[in-house]
C-alpha cells in the first residue's frame, strides 16, 4: 500500500506541480461498494485528482478551504465557483476546472451515464455538503467512471489557461446557479458542551462529528426517591476568520459564556431537600488553524482565557487554557471509513490548564483549592455510523493532566453514545468519572439527556 501511494503521489505531482495535495490522500479503487453505492470521498478524490487546483486558488477569500477530507473540500470548491459565477467572474484555470468538475458531477446526477443512478436532490454544488442526502448508487459493479472534460482539464504547469469558451453558453436548460447564500448572524452562533470545541466549524465534519453536546439531564429515582436536574451548555459567538497569511492560515475568536448545573431534589417523607451546584463561566477563544503548502497535515491551536464562578462554594477561578490538535487526514482525528457502515476516528489532543484562585471559596474548600498548572493530553475515539438508518454514533475519551503545580493531576473519563435526529439534536447516554479538567471537581454520573450541538 505505501509503494502505491507513493507512485501515485510521484504521477500527480509530475502531471500538477502546485496543486493541492488533499488529492494524494487515498487511492481511487472501486468507487463502487459491495452494496453498489458510491463512496462520495472516492468521487470527492478523483474528482480533485482529474481537476487540480492550485493552493493559491484555496488561499483566496476570508473562509480558508477545509482540509478534513476530499469531500468537504470539493463542496468546498463547488460552492466558492458558483458564487463567482453569480458575481459574474468569468473562469480561468483554477477556477476552470470547477466549472468542469461540477458539469461532469451534473451530469451524473441528470443520469448522463447509464453506469450511475442518483437518489434525492440533483444539484451539484450541493451534492457533497455536510447535511446532503442526495447520492450515487453504481447499476452495475465496479462501473468505471468516466469525466467527459478530463482531457481538456488545466493542469497548471505553467501560467494559467483562460479557457471560459469551454463552459456551454447559458440556455433555457442550462441556468447559470442561484447566488450563494450570504451567512447571517446565527451562522456564527455555536452551541456545545465544552468550551474548548467552541472553535470547530460545522463544514468540519471529522471534528464537528465528535465535539461534546450540550445537554439537558431529567432523571428520577423511586428508590432513592430524588429528582435530578442537569444542565452543561456553553453558548459562543465566532468572529469572521482572519487569515494570517498566503498559504490560507487563520486566526478565529470566539467569545462565549457557560453554565453548568446539578440540582438534586431528595423528598423525605414529603418533606423535599434541595441541592444545587452551580457553575457559570466567561471566557475568549482564541483558535488558530495552521494549513502547510505542500501536506494535507494541519495543527489547530486554541488558547482559552476563562473566568469561572462557583455559585456554590463561593470559589472564583481565573485559567488560561491551551489545546493542540494535529490533524493527519486519514490516520488522526479524522475518519477512517470501513465498508461496514462504520467510521472510525482516533483522537489525539494535546492540553495544558493553568490556574489561580481569585477567591478560594469556604472554608471547607479552601484547602483543596490550589493554584496550578496541569500538562497532558485527551485520547480516545469515535465511532459514528454511516448507515442514515442507524443515525448512532459513540465517543469515549479520557484525559491525564499532570500536575507540574499543585497537588492535584486530572484523570477524567467520559463516554457518550447518541442517537441522532438529525446532526444537531440527539438523545445522549453518557457517564463520566473522574476530576473534572477545569476545575478538580470530583465527578461520577451516569446521565440519559437531550442533546443538542450547533
Amino acid at each position: 500500500m505505501p509503494t502505491r501511494l507513493t507512485l501515485t503521489a510521484v504521477a500527480l505531482l509530475w502531471c500538477a506541480p502546485g496543486a493541492f495535495s488533499l488529492a494524494l490522500a487515498a487511492e481511487n479503487g472501486s468507487l463502487c461498494s459491495p452494496g453498489l453505492s458510491l463512496d462520495k470521498d472516492k468521487l470527492a478524490t478523483h474528482l480533485i485528482q482529474t481537476y487540480p487546483v492550485s493552493t493559491a486558488y484555496l488561499a483566496v477569500g476570508k473562509d480558508a478551504a477545509p482540509l478534513s477530507s476530499p469531500r468537504a473540500l470539493v463542496a468546498w470548491l463547488l460552492h466558492k465557483r458558483a458564487a463567482e459565477k453569480a458575481a459574474g467572474v468569468a473562469c480561468s484555470g483554477d477556477s476552470c476546472n470547477v466549472d468542469r468538475m461540477a458539469q461532469d458531477l451534473q451530469g451524473l446526477l441528470d443520469g448522463k451515464d447509464a453506469r450511475f443512478a442518483a437518489t434525492g436532490s440533483s444539484n451539484a454544488e450541493a451534492f457533497f455538503a455536510g447535511n446532503s442526502r442526495a447520492a450515487l448508487r453504481c447499476t452495475v459493479a465496479d462501473a468505471p467512471l468516466v469525466l467527459p472534460h478530463a482531457g481538456a482539464a488545466a493542469r497548471m504547469q505553467d501560467a494559467p489557461v483562460v479557457v471560459a469558451a469551454a463552459t456551454p453558453p447559458l440556455t433555457a436548460g442550462n441556468a447559470a446557479p442561484a447566488p450563494a447564500p450570504q451567512p447571517t448572524w446565527l451562522d456564527h452562533v455555536r452551541v456545545r458542551g465544552n468550551p474548548d470545541q467552541l472553535s470547530i466549524d460545522r463544514s468540519n465534519q471529522a471534528g464537528y462529528a465528535s465535539v461534546e453536546r450540550a445537554r439537558v439531564t431529567l432523571a428520577n429515582d423511586d428508590v432513592a426517591q430524588s429528582r435530578t436536574n442537569d444542565v452543561v451548555v456553553y453558548a459562543g459567538y465566532s468572529l469572521d476568520k482572519r487569515p494570517m497569511d498566503d498559504t490560507g492560515s487563520t486566526y478565529e475568536a470566539v467569545p462565549y459564556v457557560g453554565l453548568k448545573q446539578n440540582r438534586v431534589t431528595v423528598y423525605d417523607n414529603g418533606n423535599p431537600t434541595v441541592t444545587t451546584t452551580r457553575t457559570s463561566q466567561v471566557g475568549m477563544l482564541s483558535a488558530f488553524h495552521f494549513v502547510h503548502p505542500d501536506s494535507a497535515d494541519t495543527e489547530d491551536l486554541t488558547a482559552r482565557p476563562d473566568y469561572l464562578v462557583n455559585n456554590t462554594d463561593g470559589s472564583r477561578l481565573l485559567t488560561l487554557n491551551f489545546t493542540l490538535t494535529p490533524v493527519r487526514p486519514g490516520l488522526l482525528n479524522d475518519f477512517l471509513r470501513w465498508g461496514n457502515g462504520v467510521a472510525f476516528k482516533p483522537i489525539l489532543i494535546g492540553q495544558s490548564r493553568n490556574g489561580i484562585y481569585a477567591n478560594r471559596g469556604d472554608p471547607e474548600v479552601y484547602d483543596q483549592h490550589q493554584d496550578f498548572i496541569r500538562l497532558g493530553a485527551q485520547a480516545g475515539f469515535t465511532l459514528a455510523s454511516t448507515n442514515p438508518a442507524l443515525p448512532f454514533d459513540f465517543t469515549t475519551t479520557f484525559t491525564g493532566l499532570k500536575a507540574l503545580q499543585g497537588s492535584r493531576s486530572i484523570h477524567y473519563w467520559k463516554s457518550v453514545l447518541t442517537y441522532n435526529f438529525n446532526q444537531n439534536v440527539g438523545l445522549s447516554l453518557d457517564y463520566s468519572n473522574g476530576l473534572l479538567p477545569d476545575s478538580g471537581d470530583p465527578e461520577r454520573k451516569w446521565g440519559l439527556a437531550v442533546s443538542s450541538k450547533f
